[in-house]
């Protein structure tokens, strides 16, 4: 298995809890003790107009992180596309992929907090076109190697060469969040990459897998599980008033970014697509039926699940930033479960 984190730094210290709760230097250093610790790969969110000051220039961010880590993959979960200008998005990303010598992971999305779109004076109802026209454009864009023009409703671009050329062949690997079974199979049938929420419940994300495999089956193709990842929170807790804090923590963040995606003041010119938005319930219960919580035993048994589901690669979210926390999650659990270690099995049955 491969383990790799998600979130993304915060500038300004709040109440108001947000991703790992570390500066933008500090989390630096947290992504250098991962890199040390042996995971696989880092991941930025992107966000806008939270109050609570999440990651926003999430390409700036990467780039720094390209050169202070020589080995860990990085990403973006995700670049929300309809937010950018397509030539000016697919510069950026090439020159990220030159930074880190192929180290990059393209991870796309349409967007789904109404804050944002609302905040950007744009309306929901057009992301997805947006988000289409956006990514076709980048993708020949990564691929031309002579001047070319193109012209839409939308844009005109005149004897265009994006540079700097990308290192990976044909470009960095495009990864798409999704959670409904048509966007999971829209994500197969369009030859995304699939990144799967940190919400659902363990047995979600087993049917979720097996959504996307078949719609690979339908279409002839072999399914490889390099190409699924899916978040989990992580909350280290090895006894029970550390369990406590952990649930209070997480479900705070729950509650916040909950509010930014469905509060009616943004909605004069938005709509929430129903495949995101369903009460989430009780954070408590959300976190207890699909975090990687608890002592290491239990942890090394709630990977195991995933493991037994079929997944492979593990985005871990912990908002606590505690580097005492990723080193004994890195010490004690990934151990158990690295490519060709026969324990794995032991390990993965509850």
């Amino acid at each position: 298995m491969k383990f790799g984190l998600f979130g993304g730094a915060q500038a300004v210290p709040g109440d108001v809890v947000t991703e790992a709760a570390l500066g933008y230097h500090e989390y630096g250093e947290y992504i250098q003790y991962a890199e040390h610790l042996g995971f696989s790969s880092a991941w930025l969110v992107e966000h806008h107009f939270t109050g609570f000051s999440q990651l926003s220039a999430t390409l700036n961010y990467v780039s720094y992180l390209a050169g202070i880590t020589s080995k860990i993959r990085l990403g973006s979960a995700v670049v929300v596309v309809p937010w950018h200008h397509p030539i000016l998005l697919a510069e950026q990303v090439a020159t990220i992929d030159q930074l880190t010598k192929g180290r990059y992971d393209f991870g796309i999305g349409r967007g789904y907090r109404a804050n944002e779109f609302y905040g950007f004076g744009l309306d929901m109802a057009d992301a997805q076109d947006l988000f289409e026209e956006s990514i076709a454009f980048m993708r020949r864009a990564f691929t031309e190697r002579e001047r070319w023009t193109y012209k839409s409703d939308r844009w005109q671009f005149n004897e265009i060469i994006v540079e700097p050329p990308v290192v990976q062949n044909p470009y960095p690997p495009m990864w798409v969040g999704a959670a409904s079974e048509g966007s999971i199979r829209g994500a197969a049938r369009n030859g995304y990459n699939l990144l799967l929420a940190q919400v659902p419940s363990f047995e979600t994300i087993g049917q979720s897998l097996e959504y996307y495999r078949d719609e690979l089956d339908k279409m002839g193709e072999e399914f490889d599980s390099e190409r699924v990842a899916v978040c989990r929170g992580l909350m280290v807790a090895n006894n029970d008033a550390e369990r406590a804090e952990a649930h209070d923590l997480r479900g705070k963040f729950l509650t916040e970014v909950q509010v930014l995606a469905i509060d009616p003041r943004f909605q004069a010119k938005s709509f929430v697509p129903a495949d995101r938005h369903k009460d989430r319930g009780d954070p408590t219960e959300t976190s207890e039926a699909g975090a990687v919580i608890g002592n290491s035993e239990e942890m090394i048994e709630r990977v195991g699940r995933l493991y037994e589901a079929g997944i492979r690669n593990i985005l871990l979210h912990d908002l606590s930033g505690s580097f005492e926390a990723l080193q004994q999650f890195g010490e004690e659990v990934m151990p158990h479960f690295l490519d060709g270690d026969p324990s794995v099995i032991q390990f993965a049955k509850p």
